[in-house]
């Protein structure tokens, strides 16, 4: 009971951290990017016919819907592609393709900024946390990417083992003698997935604690998920009931504000203001239809709301998306522990990385102030020239050589 009470208090720190200013900038980056390149890649699905949905679909019934969430983008893209033969399929392979080099470079900033200042209570900078994740950019791309491929790998041996059962007679034999392979294919294929997708959250945190590869990542990822099943379980439920809650708050608060906008602003604009909003309402399917508005100006403001909408949603999802990093690579860091009894505070940090702490915690000697003498003066001369004439006098007389000795 202890423990998980000091699990929940590790997790609970993420959501201080999560408004540190570097991860939600690296967050509402990534989110930016990943906005453009689906709807790049809509626009061209769309264009060739390889998919129904167009990016006018993904603006108006999600970026500048006055209700809907970040949560309903999926459902969105759920419902709105359809299939048109193997062209969907290629789409999405360029799609998730592109989202995971983005994540891999605005996630993989995320986690390590959280590692750093988990662990050893540094806030590290934007520029040496991107030049971590560059140096390291293909252990966070294929760290995901790898299970996936095992997944596909043994999902195409059991298609040609099907496909061999075609051939007339010898076929169904073969199929019947080498189906245990299939089964232990099956196996492989549930493991691989499952495992993968529950103990995904732990691999980029790996890379950014550890400073190592793809293969080290995913060994630890499913080492540390089958070895302490139940630990990692509870750790997942904290991080998903205080992701909820902050969803929820982040969500609620948002809304609030732009409640609270609109009503104050309205008070003084009157019915244009409630024209614009019908407009904007309209275009998501979310109100009456409305053609278009006038004069010009009007249209203006419209588009500016819109914007403004979209921004308020890519903070929330900033949010969001700060605070699973953070949680994410405190859990890790916890794990580890467990796992390997490694500390919390042993997170991997370059020589140059050492070098920049080192010299901002260090005063140089230079700094230290200097005290400035004065120049000596005549009265500090004279009392030394007297001490030096009777030292002379006084030798004098020690070696007879005073006048009165010399008579």
């Amino acid at each position: 009971m202890q423990s998980v009470i000091q699990d929940t208090q590790n997790i609970l720190r993420g959501f201080k951290m999560t408004l540190e200013f570097n991860k939600l900038l690296s967050a509402f980056i990534g989110i930016v990017f990943s906005i453009l390149w689906v709807l790049v890649i809509l626009a061209f699905g769309s264009a060739f016919k390889l998919v129904e949905i167009t990016p006018f679909e993904i603006i108006n019934g999600f970026l500048i819907s006055p209700r809907l969430g970040l949560c309903s983008l999926l459902s969105v893209l759920v419902s709105s592609i359809k299939s048109v033969e193997w062209g969907e399929y290629a789409v999405l392979v360029v799609l998730v393709m592109g989202l995971l080099i983005i994540w891999s470079v605005f996630a993989a900033a995320i986690t390590r900024l959280a590692a750093l200042e988990f662990a050893r209570g540094e806030k590290a900078g934007l520029k040496d946390s991107f030049s971590f994740v560059m140096k390291k950019f293909w252990s966070y791309f294929w760290s995901p990417l790898t299970p996936i491929l095992g997944v596909l790998f043994f999902i195409a041996c059991n298609v040609v083992g099907g496909l061999l059962g075609k051939i007339e007679f010898a076929g169904e034999i073969a199929v019947a003698i080498g189906f245990p392979l299939a089964i232990l294919s099956g196996f492989l294929i549930v493991f691989l997935g499952i495992v993968g997708i529950i103990g995904f959250f732990l691999m980029f945190p790996a890379i950014s604690s550890e400073g190592s590869d793809a293969f080290d990542a995913i060994s630890r990822a499913y080492s540390y998920v089958l070895s302490r099943p139940l630990h990692f379980i509870s750790l997942l439920i904290t991080i998903i009931i205080c992701g909820t809650v902050l969803s929820f708050a982040a969500s609620l608060g948002a809304c609030l504000v732009m409640k609270t906008s609109y009503f104050t602003v309205g008070l003084g604009m009157g019915d244009k203001l409630n024209e614009i909003r019908a407009f904007i309402a309209s275009l998501s399917g979310a109100g009456d239809a409305i053609t278009s508005l006038n004069p010009i100006s009007m249209r203006i403001a419209a588009l500016f709301f819109m914007l403004y909408i979209v921004l308020i949603k890519i903070t929330v999802g900033s949010i969001i998306i700060a605070f699973a990093g953070s949680a994410s690579t405190i859990a890790y860091l916890i794990l580890r522990k467990d796992v390997d009894g490694t500390e919390l505070d042993d997170v991997y940090v370059e020589e140059d990385e050492e070098d920049t702490v080192a010299e901002e915690t260090v005063p140089l000697a230079s700094e230290e102030p200097i005290v400035q003498q004065s120049p000596p003066t005549l009265e500090s001369i004279t009392p030394s020239e007297q001490e030096k004439s009777e030292s002379a006098e006084e030798s004098q007389e020690n070696n007879g050589l005073s006048p009165k000795n010399q008579e």
